[in-house]
């Protein structure tokens, strides 16, 4: 019996804090997975097709209008003699005198417009596909950890099992072994389904198909410190949404601009050629241009709902400017906080960890610490590793907001080596 009881002892030392062997083996770092995603993600050739789609538009709205042409032929009598009449006329659509130039302004605008709706379509792949990925592989090192701690403490309950609990102390601690093994068993499942929902959202960008993966990461450990104007002041320039809201604001001026010109209408120029032989040839030929007279419509309607539109976009070219500002603010906040927490939980101190829980494997070997001692420690590295990982996934997500915020994609990229 003490044989089995030194045996099993001596196997919880053996365990180390992380179960390194449960890794899978197909490993990817985020850059490739980022670049998987943005060849096959589809709503990205969609937004490419909206481009395109665009362009093509400006071309139709900015070429000439086909011409029109007509022609008759038939029979004329003057005083009982007969003849023939034909004629042929044809007329050309105009736009009026600086038209053209307005309609293609707005639609450069607009391809502008769904430019840079590519450019943040790219951004929100590579932030989620960044966020996605830490989470995917601290998710994997906490279970990888929380296995280790079960295994533990199973090795523990049969250690005590082994023994004739008498005392009601050995039976409560029994007890608390037991429920901690039980808690940390749902925590597992727990993981498992939020790994499952994280590889599901990760796959839907990247078209992974095998769930089993491990994904490269690396730990932030000197983070950049970020001056608070100094973002503000290049997200108020930089910013694809101000930047969007920006072209719509310059679309929508322009279109107040042809509103006006279009109480001055289209016109046609006509060219005609008239035969007649009756009693003698006969031959016309003639101009003219016909245009229609702005009475009744002067396109005065048009003209303040396109005024409207552009108060509209002006006044939410502002909220969106607030809104990043104090979107900034919190960011900024949040970034500062974790990265300070940073100094308290650097990834470095895993070893330590690791370690110090090895020496009450061994003192509770030999007998010189409680039961309640050893749980003790062992609850406080597992928190400590949670903030290890919560505070590394909240710097990774504080800075991918603030590389969105002022258009910095190499940060992006930083972050995903």
């Amino acid at each position: 019996m003490n044989k089995v009881l030194v045996f099993l002892i001596t196997a919880i030392i053996m365990y180390p804090i992380f179960d390194k062997s449960s890794y899978a083996e197909n490993i990817l770092s985020i850059k490739q997975l980022i670049d998987d995603a943005l060849h096959s993600f589809e709503l990205l050739k969609a937004q490419q097709l909206k481009i395109d789609e665009t362009e093509a538009l400006r071309k139709f709205n900015t070429q000439l209008k086909n011409p029109e042409i007509s022609a008759y032929y038939g029979s004329k009598t003057i005083d009982s003699q007969k003849g023939n009449i034909a004629g042929i006329s044809l007329a050309q659509p105009l736009f009026f005198p600086g038209k053209i130039p307005l309609i293609d302004e707005i639609y450069r605008y607009k391809k502008n417009y769904e430019l840079l709706s590519y450019e943040e379509m790219k951004y929100f792949i590579a932030s989620s596909v960044i966020n996605l990925s830490y989470e995917y592989a601290i998710s994997n090192l906490r279970s990888s950890h929380i296995n280790s701690r079960i295994n533990r403490l199973k090795l523990i309950n049969a250690y005590m099992n082994a023994r004739p609990l008498v005392s009601p102390q050995k039976k409560v601690e029994a007890a608390i072994v037991k429920n901690t093994i039980r808690m940390l068993e749902t925590e597992i499942h727990k993981i498992k389904a939020d790994q499952a929902i994280t590889f599901a959202r990760l796959a839907l960008y990247t078209q992974l198909e095998s769930p089993f993966l491990q994904v490269k990461i690396h730990w932030l450990e000197n983070p950049p410190l970020f001056d608070l104007n100094e973002v503000l002041m290049k997200a108020k320039t930089e910013s694809i949404i101000v930047k969007k809201q920006k072209e719509i604001l310059l679309a929508s001026l322009k279109e107040v601009a042809l509103a006006k010109k279009n109480v001055f209408p289209d016109f046609n120029v006509m060219f005609s050629y008239d035969y007649e032989k009756v009693n003698e040839k006969e031959k016309t030929i003639s101009g003219g241009i016909s245009i229609p007279i702005p009475v009744y419509n002067v396109n005065q309607n048009a003209i303040d709902a396109m005024q409207s539109k552009a108060k509209q976009e002006e006044l939410y070219l502002q909220y969106i400017e607030k809104l990043i500002e104090s979107d900034i603010h919190a960011t900024i906040a949040l970034y500062n906080y974790h990265r300070n927490l940073l100094t308290l939980y650097p990834p470095g101190i895993e070893e330590e960890l690791e370690q110090s829980m090895r020496y009450a494997d061994e003192q509770f070997k030999k007998g010189t610490i409680t039961l309640q001692s050893y749980l003790e420690l062992d609850v406080q590295i597992h928190e400590t590793l949670e903030y290890i990982y919560t505070t590394q996934k909240e710097l990774v997500r504080a800075m991918v907001a603030i590389a969105s915020f002022i258009n910095d994609y190499n940060l992006l990229m930083e972050i995903a080596q």
